[in-house]
């Protein structure tokens, strides 16, 4: 979305889990994020829904896209020309062991990750070295790509910290938030 939202909403709360055995953290969340020249993002997030979700819907001015990460692969919809499927990851088995996580036929719901003797799947592991290949590349001297820029001098992280702090504020104070609030400060 190229950068920080101009204004953010967030609502929700602990709708869910109340009780001795649970804790005070919030449950349920849902964001509107507002960017210049009309484009808006929508975020719900949480353990309190019952209908088990994860993906990343684009809506474009052409068509759509969907990372479906919950039954796992992408779809790409342009205007006209009707549907076409695509790998999340490298391979159909990485797909598939992903799809497996939320299907109750993998890893502790993702979970695991680091408990000693339980390997991370392939999928991850597939991130994870092409990550550490281009970080490699950047420590010898290569070449900072404009898309992975902002990761790398740390304004990725400021943005995230401001968005998420000016969402805090709106959710706490039950209101709109412009970010000039959180970065001009």
């Amino acid at each position: 979305m190229d950068g920080l939202p101009e204004k953010v909403t967030m609502v929700g709360g602990n709708v869910y889990h109340h009780g001795e055995n649970f804790g005070d953290e919030d449950d349920m969340l849902i964001l509107n994020l507002e960017y210049s020249d009309d484009r808006y993002a929508v975020l719900e997030y949480g353990n309190a829904f019952r209908w088990g979700e994860h993906y990343v819907l684009i809506e474009g001015t052409k068509g759509a896209i969907k990372l479906d990460l919950y039954d796992t692969g992408g779809t790409l919809r342009v205007k006209g020309e009707g549907d076409s499927h695509f790998l999340i990851h490298e391979t159909p088995e990485e797909d598939a062991e992903r799809t497996d996580i939320y299907m109750g036929r993998g890893m502790d719901g993702a979970i695991a990750y680091g408990k000693p003797g339980i390997r991370c799947p392939q999928w991850l592991q597939t991130c994870i070295d092409k990550e550490m290949a281009y970080l490699h590349n950047i420590l010898k001297g290569g070449e900072i790509t404009d898309e992975f820029a902002k990761l790398l001098n740390g304004v990725a992280a400021l943005e995230s910290i401001a968005t998420a702090d000016a969402c805090t504020k709106s959710l706490n104070e039950d209101r709109k938030v412009a970010l000039s609030e959180i970065t001009e400060n």
